[in-house]
């Protein structure tokens, strides 16, 4: 090798290490998400979703005016926790999670023009073309990253802590999450705990 290209080498090398060494992996966060639906040309409101992380364990809970959903989950077992409130009835399942008949990522494109910020964070654009005809189009901070990416399991692929994106389904009208609130605060264990005492079992 011509020794002249190592100190050039050397800086690229340093240069993408320093890049890299910026990205903080958050092992704790909670995530509020603002959900809204495309109608004509407005955008209603029609709920939110909180997401918590810990470690290998993520919790999601989507509120609107029908119902509350939640789904407890561990990246490292293959069953998850469901829980479904409907008026008075409260309902709990245990599945596969994830599921075997998830649609699958058939392209990753990242949009280089289209950036925004994020509750102070620079985000970048991908969009994300599923198996099933579904698009994400998906604004992500590389700055930050989750021990768990999969509170959507599309994000699976996505370098970085999502803060919006937007769900596209040709046969029905778009929707739209933005965070809201990023906390970084510790969460205790018992978020990820529930009394089945609650709720009626379904098989």
């Amino acid at each position: 090798m011509n020794l002249k290209y190592i100190p050039l080498i050397v800086i690229v090398l340093f240069i993408n290490t320093q890049t890299h060494a910026q990205a903080k992996v958050l092992g704790e966060c909670t995530i509020q998400f603002n959900i809204q639906k495309q109608q004509k040309n407005e955008w209603l409101e029609i709920g939110s979703k909180k997401v918590w992380i810990k470690g290998n364990q993520c919790k999601t809970t989507l509120t609107t005016p029908q119902l509350v959903q939640t789904l407890i989950f561990n990246i490292q077992q293959d069953k998850g926790i469901v829980t479904k409130e409907v008026g008075n009835n409260k309902y709990l399942q245990e599945i596969i999670y994830p599921p075997a008949n998830l649609a699958t990522l058939i392209s990753m494109k990242e949009i280089e023009t289209d950036t925004i910020n994020v509750l102070g964070y620079p985000c970048k654009k991908v969009k994300l073309e599923l198996s099933d005809g579904v698009v994400y189009e998906v604004y992500y901070t590389a700055d930050l990253i989750p021990s768990v990416t999969t509170f959507e399991f599309a994000f699976k692929e996505v370098k970085g802590l999502v803060l919006g994106y937007s769900i596209v389904n040709k046969n029905d009208p778009i929707i739209k999450y933005r965070a809201t609130l990023l906390d970084l605060s510790p969460i205790t264990l018992n978020q990820f705990q529930i009394n089945k005492s609650e709720f009626q079992i379904l098989d």
